[in-house]
C-alpha cells in the first residue's frame, strides 16, 4: 500500500521537467516547444490526481497514521 508521502513532489521531480532545465534557446517545432512548458503543469496534475485517488481509497485511520508517521520522521511529534 502507498503512503501519503509517496505523492510528494520532490526537487528532483521539479528539476526534471521545469522549463529552466531546458536549453536557453528552444529549437523544436512550436508544438515541441509548447510541450516543454506543459511538462511542469502536467506533472503537478498527475501528482494531484494520484493523491486524490489515494485519499479516496484510503481510510481516515490510514491517512492519519501516515500523517503521524511523517510528523514523527520530521521530529514534530513530542513523546
Amino acid at each position: 500500500m502507498s503512503a501519503i508521502t509517496d505523492y510528494l513532489i520532490t526537487d528532483a521531480d521539479v528539476n526534471e521537467v521545469h522549463v529552466e532545465a531546458q536549453p536557453t534557446v528552444l529549437r523544436g517545432t512550436a508544438q515541441q516547444n509548447k510541450q516543454v512548458f506543459d511538462k511542469y503543469s502536467d506533472m503537478i496534475v498527475e501528482h494531484f490526481n494520484d493523491l486524490i485517488g489515494f485519499l479516496q481509497i484510503g481510510t481516515s485511520t490510514e491517512i492519519a497514521l501516515s500523517v503521524l508517521q511523517l510528523y514523527a520522521s520530521l521530529g514534530w511529534v513530542q513523546d
